[in-house]
């Protein structure tokens, strides 16, 4: 039985990857390096603004399967504070 830690790990290990370190340099470039929130350069990540679960596998898309406008750039600081106050959509594709 996969526990939250296992698909935690699982995940850490695919923001790892060149395909997921590609489509996030695509998404700071896009957003010229700053947080969409309040404009910070320092700490930058990218946040996705809704997850999908894919109909035929029940597996989640890859980190970098979602489309651009899914994907935003955020500080660390907001990212946190967006994760402490809303629940990330989640939709079956």
């Amino acid at each position: 039985m996969r526990t939250e830690f296992d698909a935690s790990k699982e995940y850490s290990e695919l923001l790892r990857t060149s395909q997921w370190l590609n489509k996030r340099k695509q998404i700071l470039k896009r957003d010229n390096y700053r947080c969409c929130n309040c404009g910070s350069s320092y700490g930058l990540e990218v946040h996705h603004r809704q997850y999908h679960i894919k109909k035929r596998t029940n597996g989640y898309h890859k980190p970098w399967e979602y489309s651009d406008n899914n994907l935003v750039t955020l500080c660390a600081r907001c990212h946190q504070v967006g994760h402490n106050n809303y629940k990330i959509p989640v939709f079956t594709v």
